[in-house]
């Protein structure tokens, strides 16, 4: 396989930088730009090169030539006057392979590229481009395409103001069949972007290969910037498709947009004032982010695949706007109940695709070499944790949108948005803590090893129970969870409870966490917070997990808990932070601000304050929120 490198540029928006330095020659991680390039293509097998020079090219050859460790074939085509990107390929004819990647020589990148060869040959494609969603698609190079991936338009840049457009741009690496020069014209100045894609793209077969792999423009002190400090983090090789990924997936309606119910018209797309600010946080972290949405606007015929592509579009010129991008959109227009006289009869069927199947997230972990067991998923239906849960993703429900009304699947965690959501992905505030359990668990000899974990109510203790499941068994420590909220008393009978002990039936709890630790199976009716769930069954059994964490507002008050824990933790939260999470919680749950006013003030009395003195049989006191 042989590539060519165009390193001719002048590099003019680098300013002072590039006056004696050609572009190509910028130093990254203190190695020239080119010299990254060489190496990605030699790791690749790719031993061929051929690099066409223009500005300062004596500095480039002679840095080349220097090298003795390169160990591949390079030659130089010297561009007397300056040829554009393109104008170089015919002139280059009698040495071109049958096939040969082109990269432009200012585009720092680490891509698998035998994943782009093998997909160029699949497709039996004449034009292969690289393309990505970016963080500045307004003034870059931009395609469409149709669902096969094929090219259908090409729109170089200026692009109009009030125009939308997919996120998909031209990354600057192609790969391209020796037939298709044929086709570039024999003159000075010629552009891939400008003059030859847009004129080929439905002339000769031209697909896009999308990656969220590292490839960016180097061209503005900025984008530098940028570059230097991914590389000195190791990002740019962590994007390799060769490395398993992270990808945070999202649902749209609802989490990333407003939820007008089966939106069809561009117009009723509108986002959540905070959703562009939180999208670049997760564009700025090691996560890929991923749209999973059910959009059987199109199986009741309320618009078209091409209309549910313009909303999509839409999106990201939105996202765009604020420098956000996505990394993917999946979606399934499919929908299994049949029977309308308005429907679109061949979008109407069951799917894998439709969550709460897990197609869409198996699919992008396929496309993106995706490790399921370190992504996220964040939706506002019990449909999207589900469809987390079939896939093995953590899962994280939203409060915005349905708000996890409908349906009975629960979330891993909770959060007031994809905001606060995000910002827990990526922060791990919990992780030290973490890191003090498993220190003290290593050096335990219990088994199992016992964590008793207490707390006011809304103080996020459970979410601190979930967090440190999640990690240890990442550590490989399988580890069971007991939710103490599964002995509450019947609805009824707490009503009649003087204080929150006598909401519990402490008794069997004792009795019960016994015979768990014994081996024994426990039968339970689950303790669901939404009061629209339906009824159903929790079994515990202890299958030699080493870890058992026993979580609730009273397990702090509990003598076998107390004496069989090896380690405790009192999650605290003030008044105030208590009494905003009290009337959250309870206006989900559908009260009145009156009632919830109430109800606030009896468990002031009956279950905050009596729980609070709890915290002198833990370990540890922990302020989460």
């Amino acid at each position: 396989m042989q590539a060519i490198i165009l390193a001719g540029g002048k590099g003019t928006r680098l300013g002072e930088l590039t006056r004696e330095i050609p572009k190509p020659m910028i130093p990254v991680g203190g190695k020239p730009l080119i010299e990254h390039q060489i190496t990605l293509l030699k790791k690749n097998n790719i031993t061929n090169i051929i690099v066409t020079v223009g500005h300062l090219d004596e500095k480039i050859i002679e840095f080349v030539e220097s090298k003795n460790n390169f160990d591949v074939s390079i030659s130089f085509y010297r561009e007397i006057e300056p040829l554009g990107t393109a104008g170089a390929i015919p002139l280059l004819h009698n040495q071109l392979e049958s096939q040969f990647l082109v990269l432009y020589g200012d585009v720092m990148m680490d891509v698998d590229l035998n994943k782009l060869i093998n997909f160029h040959k699949e497709k039996k494609a004449d034009i292969t481009l690289v393309v990505h969603p970016n963080d500045h698609p307004y003034d870059s190079d931009l395609v469409e395409i149709n669902s096969n991936k094929q090219v259908t338009k090409f729109l170089p840049k200026p692009h109009q103001n009030e125009s939308i457009y997919k996120n998909l741009v031209n990354a600057g690496l192609y790969m391209l069949d020796k037939k298709a020069v044929s086709h570039i014209p024999k003159r000075n100045k010629i552009d891939f972007g400008k003059d030859i894609f847009p004129a080929l793209c439905n002339k000769l077969k031209m697909f896009s290969y999308n990656t969220p792999e590292y490839l960016k423009d180097m061209g503005t002190p900025d984008r530098l910037t940028d570059v230097e400090k991914d590389y000195s983090s190791g990002k740019i090789q962590r994007k390799n498709l060769s490395f398993p990924q992270k990808a945070i997936f999202l649902d749209r309606d609802g989490v990333l947009n407003e939820d007008r119910h089966l939106i069809y018209k561009i117009e009723d797309l509108v986002l959540y004032d905070f959703t562009s600010e939180a999208i670049k946080k997760i564009n700025h972290s090691d996560f890929l982010s991923i749209v999973v949405t059910n959009q059987s606007v199109v199986a009741r015929n309320l618009c078209t695949i091409e209309e549910l592509e313009n909303i999509h579009k839409k999106l990201d010129t939105d996202l765009s706007k604020d420098g956000a991008k996505l990394d993917a959109i999946y979606y399934c227009p499919y929908h299994p109940d049949k029977g309308y006289p308005e429907e679109n009869k061949a979008y109407k069927k069951d799917h894998p695709c439709r969550k709460p199947k897990p197609g869409m997230l198996l699919e992008a972990a396929k496309d993106f070499n995706i490790d399921l067991s370190k992504s996220y998923i964040i939706g506002d239906r019990s449909t999207d944790i589900e469809a987390g849960k079939n896939a093995g993703v953590s899962t994280i429900g939203v409060l915005t949108g349905n708000a996890l009304k409908s349906g009975d699947a629960e979330p891993d965690y909770i959060f007031d948005n994809i905001a606060t959501a995000i910002e827990f992905v990526l922060s791990e505030p919990l992780d030290k803590i973490y890191k003090e359990v498993s220190s003290i668990h290593s050096k335990s000899a219990s088994k199992p090893f016992v964590i008793a974990a207490g707390g006011q109510s809304q103080s996020g203790k459970t979410t601190l129970a979930t967090y440190l499941k999640k990690r240890f068994v990442q550590d490989g420590f399988p580890t069971l969870v007991i939710s103490l909220d599964n002995w509450l008393l019947p609805s009824e009978q707490r009503k009649k409870a003087n204080d929150v002990w006598g909401r519990f039936n402490i008794d069997k709890i004792n009795e019960d966490i016994e015979a768990i630790l014994n081996g024994d199976t426990v039968h339970l009716q689950a303790y669901h917070k939404n009061p629209a769930s339906s009824s159903r069954q929790v079994n515990y059994k202890l299958e030699n997990e080493p870890i058992v964490i026993i979580e609730g507002v009273v397990s702090l008050n509990i003598d076998k808990i107390i004496k069989r824990a090896d380690y405790s933790y009192f999650t605290k939260i003030n008044i105030n932070q208590y009494k905003n999470q009290f009337y959250k919680l309870y206006r989900w749950k559908g009260y009145e601000d009156s009632e919830i006013k109430m109800l606030f003030n009896r468990r002031l009395d009956d279950e905050f304050e009596p729980v609070e003195p709890t915290m002198s049989n833990a370990k540890n006191v922990i302020s989460i929120l």
